[in-house]
């Protein structure tokens, strides 16, 4: 421990005397290391952590099969068979998609997002409320459903932290709930979940065999694995097919860890960000290595001195060790403040888009591996130059005068040639996969996504059912609501949807008229429901036949009436009937030829919502463009537009003339007047919402070009240093040769020749570890190949244009060299 001490001692004396090289060390160090803390964070907090329930490893989430591709919600009564047969779970619980709600009060109404769930939501996942208390049984059924729990957030801003919120009646929705509880901060499962409400998990409520809508979750007994759960559930469901043949066809399971289905795709992100600081401090590392062995040859004879006074080699490897160990731990001190405050900014980045079921902090595990990782930093940038310093010829060394030394040793050249080699070739692999993210999100920022881009203004409207019951209620402010937009100064058309491009849909499986297929089994078609104005004030163009006129959506009204009086009695219209009852539908180019391929679809018939063969049929009466419903990466799917008329949720959307910052509040007036109860969602321009669906590719690309940019920059110093270096150690070689009639280009020439050269090296080997990555990167790119040629191209431009103004620096200082004074250079 002295021995220890006096060498961190004379470590410190040495780096005060070295303050320039030993700042600059340790601002690389924390750059590093601070951006891998920073990253490690995100993973110890999404993938590494355990899920903050009870038991995590015990939870699934379970979806169900369909005869098309893919994983589906559920359907009530299979939910039921399922929780009630299994043997493998101790529990199963059911919730609903987050929902839009007005939360009235004082003053203008609050948007909130309501989770319905089951009963045993909160006790399965083994969370327990910071007040009051979650649902007990029975509290999901109509008539005792009137009570509501509270997330953290919502308690703070909404009620004031008031503790004594517990017992308070609030209006959700135009229906008095009593709130029973409030959630721990940080629960919010779903995500985005600000309250909690019972889900109606009557008969009635969960709805017919065959409508997969609701998401389940389920707990398994102990010592029960994932595979066992899945085969439990696939029996359950095999024998539920052979007894609803029509319904469940290839209806089967599939369970999912739960924290494996909430990270979803965020793994690979997050792998490819921690590769990518990984080859930063990599290339940081190399750089230190290239100064501690610049900086070796000016200590050979001190090395040599200690040597001849008794120092062995162990003991100088130690000294130097110790040297590199002090310079890294105080490199990764700065460099644990700087993750900690990239960790504290993550929130404010708009595009960060990973889970947050768990907190992203600097715990235990974090700071244990920012320790871990500086200290085999330490070693690996002062392994190499210590056992290189401490390998000497005592003889040479002590006999050779001033001067003898400035010529490094082979073995030296080789090595720092070999680092810089190795930076060049890690920052190409860098930089071409951020060329190829950055590349692959302009190519999907800017796809063609079938409506028009600019001038379309969006905002949400949720009607309460307690005060809109009936259709006719519906109907009435759908039509007040576009009156009173198309009045608003700047708008030019309005209409109304049931959805949004690019933020998903549901579908049903259909039946072509005159075609038979098993029920169930049919081509699966998006279903889009919308006002005749639509297609107009979207700006999507109509390719065959005619569009959706108010009479279409008059008649749709007629026949919807006549079939919800037949199930309020539960009946069913006859199939005569059916088969009589004809809407007009307008559905899409990817529809027109993935049914009715090579031929004309208008005036064709299908049914939907099960694909029956008795009908209600849907004519087509128009085709019109496609449009990318489920995200600017997926592909446009079949889709078929219907008549809308009375909206529960709704979506208007404007075209517009003038900025939509001017649109937003003259709408919410116009609402007011109509019902001043409601709260307007979601306003937003078609364009947020293609930032808001692309922000998960823009938070990626940004941060790993970010690196790869200071990656180059290292490299760039890191041949920098090299060459300068020589130029320094070949001063007196290159004032003789200048002497004997050497030309200055002549010099200039033969130091960039010496930089490029490594530059070629590195470039080649790089380009073979890009081509290696690009299998990696597939499944994070949608519009780029992996080996795109321009961006292997473009990047190697510019990395040799970066390498060769490194080179060009020293270069021209050798060549400017005054022969005289090179002479006397020591």
């Amino acid at each position: 421990m002295q021995t220890l001490i006096l060498d961190l001692q004379y470590a410190l004396r040495t780096f005060i005397r070295s303050r320039g090289f030993a700042v600059t060390a340790v601002l690389t160090l924390a750059a590093g290391i601070g951006a891998n803390t920073a990253i490690f964070s995100i993973m110890d907090a999404v993938l590494l952590r355990p899920l903050p329930y009870q038991h995590p490893d015990r939870l699934v989430r379970l979806y169900e099969t369909e005869a098309a591709p893919g994983k589906y919600p559920f359907t009530g009564p299979d939910y039921l068979d399922w929780k009630s047969r299994n043997s493998t779970f101790s529990g199963m619980t059911l919730f609903y998609w987050p929902t839009d709600m007005n939360l009235s009060g004082n003053g203008q109404p609050d948007p909130v997002r309501a989770v319905p769930t089951e009963a045993n939501f909160f006790s399965l996942l083994g969370v327990s409320p910071v007040l009051g208390r979650t649902w007990v049984q029975g509290e999901d059924q109509p008539g005792k459903d009137d009570v509501v729990i509270l997330s953290y957030a919502l308690w703070q801003s909404r009620f004031g932290a008031n503790p004594k919120v517990v017992g308070q009646v609030l209006e959700l929705n135009a229906r008095k709930r009593t709130v029973i509880g409030v959630m721990p901060d940080g629960f919010s499962f779903p995500a985005a979940a600000r309250l909690w409400i019972p889900l109606d998990t009557s008969s009635r409520g969960l709805g017919e065999r065959g409508s997969h809508s609701f998401n389940a979750i389920g707990r398994m007994k102990p010592g029960v694995t994932v595979p066992q759960a899945h085969a439990d559930l696939a029996s359950i469901a095999a024998q539920l097919e052979k007894a609803f043949p029509d319904t469940n066809h290839k209806v089967s399971a599939i369970v999912v860890p739960l924290q494996d289905d909430l990270a979803g795709k965020s793994r690979t992100s997050l792998l490819m960000m921690l590769a990518a600081v990984g080859l930063v401090l990599l290339i940081a590392c190399a750089n230190i290595a290239n100064l501690l062995l610049s900086r070796a040859v000016g200590r050979q004879k001190e090395m040599a001195v200690r040597s001849s006074l008794g120092a062995s080699r162990l003991r100088l490897l130690r000294q130097l060790l110790t040297e590199s160990l002090l310079l890294s731990l105080v490199g990764g001190g700065f460099g644990v403040l700087l993750g900690w405050v990239l960790i504290t900014l993550l929130p404010t980045i708009k595009s960060f888009s990973l889970p947050d079921f768990n907190t992203i902090e600097l715990n235990g595990a974090v700071l244990l591996f920012a320790l871990g990782l500086t200290v085999l930093t330490g070693i690996l940038f002062g392994l190499a130059p210590a056992v290189q310093a401490a390998r000497l010829d005592l003889f040479d060394e002590l006999k050779g005068g001033a001067g003898s030394s400035i010529s490094p040793g082979r073995r030296r050249r080789l090595m720092s040639n070999g680092l810089v080699v190795g930076e060049l070739a890690l920052s190409m692999i860098l930089l071409i996969s951020a060329g190829l993210l950055l590349k692959d999100f302009a190519r999907v920022r800017g796809v063609e996504i079938g409506v028009r881009r600019e001038g379309l203004w969006t905002g949400a409207v949720q009607l309460p059912e307690a005060i809109y019951k009936t259709d006719q209620q519906r109907a009435v402010f759908a039509q007040k609501l576009l009156d009173q937009a198309r009045q608003v100064p700047g708008v030019q058309t309005a209409s109304l949807s049931d959805r949004l491009p690019l933020e998903g849909g549901s579908n049903y499986y259909v039946q072509i008229r005159g075609h038979v297929s098993r029920k169930m089994s049919g081509p699966l078609v998006e279903s889009h429901r919308v006002t005749p104005e639509y297609f107009r004030t979207m700006g999507i163009p109509l390719l065959k036949g005619r569009l959706l006129t108010a009479e279409d959506t008059e008649h749709s009204r007629e026949m919807d009436t006549r079939r919800q009086q037949a199930w309020e009695k539960n009946t069913r219209l006859p199939a005569e009937q059916r088969n009589l009852m004809i809407y007009a539908t307008v559905i899409n180019a990817t529809m027109a030829r993935t049914l009715w391929p090579g031929e004309d679809p208008v005036g064709r018939m299908f049914s939907g919502g099960g694909g029956d063969e008795n009908g209600p049929w849907r004519e087509v009466v128009g085709v019109v463009g496609d449009v990318r419903q489920w995200g600017l990466t997926e592909k446009p799917q079949p889709e078929a537009y219907d008549a809308l008329y009375a909206p529960s949720r709704v979506f208007l959307t404007l075209h517009i003339s003038l900025p939509a910052s001017s649109i937003g509040p003259a709408v919410r007036r116009a609402l007011s007047t109509i019902d001043p109860s409601l709260a307007l969602y979601r306003e937003r321009t078609i364009s947020e919402v293609v930032d808001d669906n692309s922000k998960g590719q823009r938070f990626l690309s940004s941060l790993v070009g970010s690196f790869a940019l200071l990656a180059a920059l290292l490299a760039a110093i890191g041949i920098y240093g090299v060459l300068s270096y020589v130029v320094t150690q070949r001063t007196r070689e290159i004032g003789i040769r200048i002497s004997l009639g050497a030309t200055r280009s002549r010099v200039l020439g033969d130091i960039l020749r010496q930089g490029m050269t490594l530059a070629a090296i590195g470039f080649t080997l790089g380009l073979g570890g890009a081509f290696a990555a690009g299998r990696v990167m597939e499944s994070l790119l949608h519009e780029v190949q992996p080996r795109d040629p321009f961006v292997f191209l473009a990047t190697s431009a510019f990395l040799a244009l970066v390498t060769l103004m490194a080179c060009l620096l020293p270069a021209r200082r050798a060549a400017k060299l005054d022969p005289i004074r090179a002479l006397r250079y020591e």
